[in-house]
């Protein structure tokens, strides 16, 4: 393929040489990775923070259908960025170009907040340039010393995906529907436990967000004919022994760290022996809406689901899901009009992933990757949203909302925990789940 660009295509090019100084030709995926960082120069801020991040990004990318896996590893170059990858994010950031919306708005609302760099059909032609470009290039050209840490494994490393999306959440939940924790060697396990809890805590003092952990555990029928029952006890006690390991193990911070956890945990543990409902449950939600005991209709036989747990895995699911206040528009609130909240409630959103825990290189070792999945469902936005509420109300944190409002749905806090209790749950603290 001729190198190079067409005339109207290289008039374009010109025009973004004004802001970008790599070589679309001859360097195009390093183009795409500084036009990003242009791009994210010129929102300004709000509320202090850069408008637009990565996660303004993804949730920009999402609001038009356009989602892309491992977004920030591929614009830090850790992950090969695609042609069609980059297609997609060098039209975006030529039309959106210059943020003419309101200053004050954290919503998204598209291009019309936004003046282009250049018209559709320009635009249109650099996207195909630039995408041509990265597939006639191959593999990226680097300097003397780079290098790029790439996995033939889906998604991305799960401690810096829960690390990242914690830093703009207001609740992280962890839940195994099949393990509830991945299980590697057990110097490993308790090391890498340790290792993500110091990654959450730096986050949570680097701006006293009083963000929640919240573990969801099923004890099970706790009987012993029932191999299920068997491995579900198990399950909780390896969630027990690492906790245990955190608190008893010397180390210099390991008592503000516990106390730290101590504030902001909660574990959501399953238990229908010691928690009888006095009236029937209540028809909002199932207890596996809380626990993902099954899997969720939309995600069985799912590509990204396939991708993670094919179909031998499917005993070993295991699930991060983080509640942040959403910028974006939720095109499925119309479809419920009954139920949206008012402009000036604020709103919330969930994003799910998947982790699991995949054989990796000729050694066979083995590594924890995390991939996004779809929304599950009505269902599960209720469930978790008030596994929440009444999680924020045990800790009596300060910030803790007297309704929320989750990707359009309204819940309200009032008896948030008697619901939870219905449906046979019990509402613990770190000591009295260590006793347990």
């Amino acid at each position: 393929m001729n190198a190079a660009a067409p005339p109207k295509v290289l008039e374009s090019l010109e025009i973004i040489a004004r802001s970008v100084s790599a070589s679309p030709t001859d360097a195009p995926v390093e183009f795409v990775r500084e036009l990003a960082q242009r791009w994210k120069e010129r929102g300004g801020h709000l509320s202090g923070k850069p408008r637009h991040s990565d996660r303004y990004l993804d949730d920009l990318l999402r609001w038009q259908s356009s989602l892309i896996r491992s977004l920030t590893p591929k614009l830090v170059g850790r992950t090969n960025l695609k042609p069609a990858d980059a297609d997609v994010l060098v039209r975006l950031f030529l039309s959106h170009w210059d943020y003419v919306g309101d200053p004050s708005s954290g919503e998204i609302v598209g291009r019309s907040a936004y003046s282009p760099l250049l018209s559709d059909t320009e635009i249109e032609g650099v996207c195909k340039y630039i995408a041509d470009r990265i597939s006639a290039v191959g593999v990226e050209a680097r300097g003397e010393g780079e290098s790029v840490i790439t996995s033939a494994l889906p998604g991305q490393d799960s401690y810096d995906l829960i690390a990242n999306e914690f830093k703009e959440a207001a609740a992280y939940f962890q839940i195994g529907g099949g393990q509830t924790v991945l299980n590697i060697q057990p110097d490993k396990a308790l090391a890498g436990f340790r290792y993500l809890m110091n990654r959450l805590w730096a986050v949570d003092r680097a701006d006293a967000g009083e963000r929640i952990l919240i573990w969801t555990v099923d004890l099970g029928r706790q009987d012993w004919e029932d191999p299920e029952s068997l491995t579900r006890f198990m399950n909780v006690q390896a969630l027990i022994s690492r906790f245990k390991a955190l608190k008893l193990f010397r180390e210099s911070v390991a008592e503000s760290r516990w106390n730290w956890l101590h504030s902001r945990t909660v574990i959501v543990l399953h238990d229908t022996r010691r928690v009888r409902p006095e009236r029937p449950r209540l028809p909002a939600f199932d207890p596996h809406h809380v626990l993902f005991s099954a899997i969720p209709p939309r995600w069985a036989g799912s590509p990204e689901f396939l991708e993670l747990y094919g179909h031998e895995r499917l005993q070993q699911t295991n699930y991060s899901i983080f509640l942040r206040r959403a910028a974006e528009v939720f095109p499925e609130v119309t479809k419920r009009s009954d139920n949206m909240s008012s402009p000036e409630q604020q709103s919330y959103g969930l994003q799910y992933f998947g982790n699991a825990l995949l054989k990796s290189g000729e050694k066979g070792e083995h590594e924890i990757r995390g991939l996004s999945l779809k929304a599950p469902g009505w269902s599960y936005v209720e469930a978790l949203g008030t596994a929440y509420l009444a999680a924020a109300q045990m800790l009596g944190l300060r910030s803790t909302p007297a309704e929320l409002s989750i990707d359009g749905m309204k819940i309200d806090s009032m008896h948030a925990t008697e619901k939870l209790r219905h449906h046979g749950f019990l509402l613990l603290g770190l000591d009295e789940f260590l006793s347990l």
